[in-house]
């Protein structure tokens, strides 16, 4: 039975079409899909579904670290190339798909789908979160009832100065709204009239640190695998993640053993990687952590970071950054300049050209770093940051 892994980064999106392989979102996916190729270059592992070849010149870098990239089997050929299979193995990044033999083709699975939905809605998450954290100012408004039924609760703690976050049922990290007071109606009009989409409205809050729980699941048993860095602006933007020793991380561990129990209870039935979203945040003067603000289930970047650490075990930390599109003609001998100048490990797991030649938008790329557990992974990813920026040009 072959092992098929499908990347589907924009498992969120699926969820609200209830459609496969959006096509508006394909160079997107690309990134995942080169960086899975990387994770799957061992014998024996899963064969990648992916849109497109990825250029061949980022398959000679990794050739020349001693990495053999595996063809994917491209979308397009995915018929043809897995003809007569009454059965396939599928791994997805998120879960929702089954391989009709008859078809000969991936479609929906209804009952996948339907249980994903259940567990993977912001709203839902945030009803059953509330009964344990209720002084978190949160939420769920599926109609306009439950919009009303927020302004008449919450009117007197309404101010000029307070900000507030929508954010949609089944919505990308960072895809996040902000408004003040005078901005919430017309907001909650275009969700509620024009796109007629649910959402969570919470309160801003200034975000000092975040931090996410890595799990597995499988059999009904739930483990924590390992805890990350979540490199977010204030307002909750991605850019990278890092793994690795720092006492921060210890504590935060520490903290999230009774949270984490809730969860398994939460989804018993859950099979997979999946992760926790958490923040601190200051409140009069103290810094509250914000044990659950989301569970992911599915894959995220922290899951494939560790994967990718079990894969080349090496001592010391570990960093994913995105950079912005390169301006380069050529930035993958730029990335051995920027290995001989700081002594890092820099391994792009996504290729900076589409295979027409064009620079991509996004670019992530694995830096290795040196054990140091005095080092400070916040300035330390800045101080990574900057540095590509200028070696790359980007």
């Amino acid at each position: 039975m072959p092992r098929i892994f499908r990347p589907n980064a924009y498992f969120e999106e699926e969820l609200r079409l209830g459609k496969l392989f959006p096509r508006e979102l394909e160079a997107r996916n690309s990134v995942l899909e080169s960086s899975f190729l990387v994770l799957n270059s061992f014998p024996d592992s899963a064969k990648v579904l992916a849109h497109s070849p990825p250029e061949e010149n980022w398959i000679e870098y990794w050739k020349e670290k001693g990495v053999q990239i595996p063809k994917p089997i491209l979308l397009r050929n995915r018929k043809q190339s897995l003809q007569n299979k009454k059965e396939i193995q599928l791994e997805e990044w998120g879960k929702i798909s089954r391989w009709n033999s008859e078809k000969n083709d991936l479609e929906i699975d209804p009952v996948i789908l339907e249980t994903a939905r259940e567990y993977g809605s912001k709203l839902n998450q945030n009803d059953w979160n509330q009964e344990n954290n209720p002084n978190f100012f949160s939420y769920s408004i599926r109609n306009r009832q439950d919009w009303e039924k927020f302004l008449r609760n919450e009117k007197d703690r309404f101010s000029s100065e307070q900000k507030f976050v929508f954010k949609t049922e089944f919505g990308f990290a960072g895809s996040q709204k902000f408004r003040d007071v005078s901005g919430l109606k017309d907001l909650a009009d275009m969700f509620l009239k024009v796109k007629k989409e649910p959402f969570r409205i919470e309160t801003w809050v200034d975000r000092t640190k975040d931090f996410s729980l890595l799990f597995s699941a499988k059999n009904g048993k739930f483990k924590i695998e390992e805890a990350t860095i979540l490199l977010n602006d204030q307002k909750g933007k991605y850019s990278g993640t890092w793994m690795g020793e720092f006492s921060e991380i210890e504590n935060y561990l520490s903290e999230m053993s009774e949270p984490f129990s809730r969860i398994c209870k939460f989804h018993p039935t859950y099979e997979g990687f999946g992760s926790v979203d958490s923040f601190f945040y200051r409140s009069e003067g103290t810094e509250v952590l914000r044990t659950i603000s989301e569970i992911n289930f599915r894959w995220t970047m922290g899951c494939l970071l560790l994967e990718l650490r079990r894969k080349f075990p090496k001592k010391g930390n570990d960093l994913l950054l995105f950079f912005p599109k390169v301006h380069s003609q050529d930035p993958y001998s730029k990335l051995k300049v920027w290995e001989k100048e700081t002594g890092w490990e820099i391994y792009p797991l996504s290729a900076f050209f589409s295979p027409y030649k064009r620079p991509n938008q996004r670019n992530l790329i694995w830096v290795r770093l040196p054990a140091q557990k005095s080092q400070d992974p916040w300035e330390e990813a800045k101080i990574v940051s900057d540095s590509g920026n200028r070696v790359l040009g980007a």
